[in-house]
């Protein structure tokens, strides 16, 4: 025992003595003692930055993963089928629009940033989301939808169905279109505003896209965000879908 006790007396001294040698030396030469103290800063510095970098990344991957359970529930009412009826308030009166010309989107042309990604970005984004789309049951009407007009591959989750934020629609551009199709343009118009949407039917859908991006609660979404023209396609959308 007296021996271990020794040991570590030696060992204690050999430490302090070493400490006083550190200090000794930095004391003689500075520039080394800077060196080691912005050196610590640095390395400070840096782990600080991957913790924020981390924490941002991770926010944004739960930002796009918004489901109904995190969501707002604010009081909405219900179609039917159980799905979001959501409007744009008081329907306005039938408007005459005239020599309005009425066109799809081309679904040749991806939409926002996506038309500049290459093909590669593209379908490893579609392949990402893909299995939100086995989880609603709107994709196989709207794929359906898709073939019909002759739009196949990555384009069917690259571009909106249709381009109600710069044309005006009429009911005649709506005929033939399945009732399921229907809902989903008029909820399109509030995920393109990045609605984040109670329903998980409709939520898995809109995840399915690669355009959309949820970033707004419905609690805190203002039906003031759409234009007039999005107003008069959103009355006459809501006066179909019934």
């Amino acid at each position: 025992m007296e021996e271990v006790k020794e040991r570590f007396l030696d060992f204690r001294d050999w430490v302090v003595d070493r400490f006083y040698d550190i200090k000794d030396f930095l004391a003689d030469n500075p520039n080394v003692k800077r060196w080691l103290v912005e050196g610590c800063i640095a390395i400070a510095v840096g782990i600080l930055a991957g913790v924020i970098t981390f924490n941002v990344l991770n926010h944004e991957k739960k930002s796009l993963a918004v489901s109904e359970e995190n969501a707002a529930h604010p009081a909405q009412e219900q179609s039917a089928d159980g799905s979001e009826d959501i409007s744009a308030g008081a329907s306005m009166d039938e408007t005459d629009y005239g020599d309005v010309v009425i066109e799809v989107v081309d679904p040749g042309v991806y939409v926002g940033d996506i038309a500049n990604w290459s093909e590669e970005e593209i379908a490893a984004a579609v392949s990402e989301r893909s299995h939100y789309l086995d989880e609603t049951t709107y994709w196989p009407a709207v794929e359906s939808y898709w073939q019909t007009r002759g739009v196949s591959g990555n384009a069917r989750f690259c571009t909106y169905l249709f381009d109600t934020t710069s044309k005006v629609y009429s009911a005649s551009d709506f005929e033939g279109v399945p009732k399921d199709v229907i809902h989903i343009i008029k909820n399109e118009m509030y995920a393109r505003h990045g609605y984040s949407f109670r329903d998980s039917n409709l939520m898995n859908y809109f995840m399915g896209q690669v355009w959309y991006s949820p970033s707004i609660m419905p609690a805190d979404f203002s039906e003031k965000t759409f234009t007039e023209t999005e107003v008069k396609n959103l009355d006459l959308l809501n006066s179909i879908d019934q």
